[in-house]
């Protein structure tokens, strides 16, 4: 639709010399129709390979625009360093009903979380966090025990037994043997935290035993 302009007035001089000063008429126009609102919306968001730039495009149009995004993903952090303490013993120790198993060597220490001295039946946990505990060893009772004899052999954590850390096994005779095994995860949130590995139940002999204790991260 064509809009009529009212002409009101001469205001524009465009020369001033003479003979003929000359002016344009100064116009007043109405304004036109308003146009559609622009949109935008979102559209896709793709993760990039680390290091490339952030990008956005718009596969819509100027007025109703789509804008697809991509991110690059972040350069992967490096890992943690491992701390970890793993012991062994090999010759056969005896011993009493809640004495707990000495390990007399210790074959890798990483870290400062975990300790364990040569020749103790303690590992202590000194930083808060998710550790695991492995231990592997022969149990058999003693040559004195009255038969049948049942040994539990548990994990303790500050003197209590660790929940799916025990072992139990019945023995017939003095000539039995149990592999004895188990891997349980603990929740450390107070230190020093203590573990040891303690049969319960009658005397006893261990054998070839090891434990291997592994910060797995934070609580």
């Amino acid at each position: 639709m064509r809009r009529r302009c009212h002409c009101c007035c001469l205001a524009h001089t465009i020369c001033s010399l003479p003979p003929c000063p000359v002016q344009l008429p100064c116009c007043v126009c109405p304004p036109g129709p308003a146009g559609a609102a622009a949109t935008i919306t979102i559209g896709t968001v793709t993760t990039g390979a680390p290091g490339t730039p952030a990008q956005v495009t718009n596969s819509g149009t100027p007025q109703n625009a789509v804008l697809n995004f991509t991110i690059p993903q972040g350069e992967p952090g490096s890992s943690p360093s491992p701390s970890l303490v793993s012991s062994y013993s090999t010759p056969t120790q005896p011993g009493t009903s809640g004495t707990p198993i000495t390990f007399d060597r210790n074959s890798l220490s990483l870290g400062n979380d975990i300790s364990h001295t040569s020749g103790s039946d303690t590992f202590t946990i000194t930083t808060p966090g998710i550790y695991s505990v492995e231990f592997h060893g022969v149990i058999s009772p003693a040559d004195t025990d009255t038969f049948p004899a049942t040994i539990i052999t548990s994990l303790e954590a500050n003197g209590s037994i660790v929940p799916g850390g025990s072992v139990p096994f019945n023995f017939q005779s003095a000539s039995d043997a149990s592999e004895q095994s188990f891997t349980v995860p603990i929740s450390v949130t107070n230190v020093p935290t203590t573990l040891q590995i303690v049969p319960t139940g009658t005397s006893y002999q261990a054998d070839a035993v090891s434990m291997t204790v592994t910060r797995l991260g934070d609580n």
